[in-house]
């Protein structure tokens, strides 16, 4: 993984030996679970402390699911025909 900081913030470039897990931090609601990532760098989700927050981190990660799926489509479509685009150009079809 290849983390570079710029005027857009941090971007993060996947290497093939990149790992995704979730990992558990302690049993109770102060130690919530985070979603890490390792390569070259850890980078790690953590989920705020305070249970009453925890609805709209569901809702940020059920978007974040949706946008990697979206974007594995999009590149699954793209390497299907190399040089070419993937249909409409907004990763469908």
């Amino acid at each position: 993984m290849v983390l570079r900081v710029d005027g857009f913030g941090v971007t993060w470039t996947v290497e093939p030996g990149d790992s995704v897990a979730v990992e558990e931090t302690g049993p109770h609601p102060g130690c919530p679970p985070m979603l890490v990532v390792t390569g070259g760098t850890v980078v790690s989700l953590a989920l705020p402390t305070d249970l009453g927050q925890w609805p709209a981190c569901v809702a940020f990660l059920l978007r974040l699911r949706d946008g990697v799926d979206d974007l594995a489509a999009l590149l699954t479509a793209r390497t299907a025909v190399p040089g070419g685009r993937d249909g409409n150009g907004n990763g469908e079809g």
